[in-house]
């Protein structure tokens, strides 16, 4: 599998080949690289951000999830944030969505609303 590091502006170009002791990591520059393209090819995650409706208001509101998730669950979130209606007022860092998609991986405020 042929990956790019985005640990850092460098984007080492890597390869990671399943050999019978494991996974091996060629290309990257530094160790960083290397635990990257081990997540990536074994678990990859992705944060995810999104915007849900405000109750009583047009514009909605900013929302993140609070650390990284599967990606095989990022629909499931996004269909939990569509259904989502967040009260005002919101603070940054308040959960709007709880264990999202069972991940248990709150989404959150990345904004202020009063």
């Amino acid at each position: 599998m042929k990956l790019i590091c985005i640990n850092c502006p460098r984007g080492c170009e890597m390869t990671v080949e399943k050999t019978e002791t494991g996974l091996v990591v060629q290309g990257n520059a530094c160790p960083r690289g290397e635990t990257y393209a081990i997540a990536e090819t074994t678990h990859p995650e992705r944060m995810v951000t999104v915007l849900v409706k405000v109750a009583g208001r047009k514009k909605p509101l900013p929302v993140k999830t609070a650390r990284p998730i599967p990606k095989t669950k990022i629909p499931e979130v996004l269909a939990e944030a569509a259904a989502a209606m967040a009260l005002v007022p919101v603070k940054i860092g308040d959960v709007i969505v709880a264990d999202a998609a069972k991940t248990g991986v709150d989404l959150v405020a990345t904004a202020n609303m009063a």
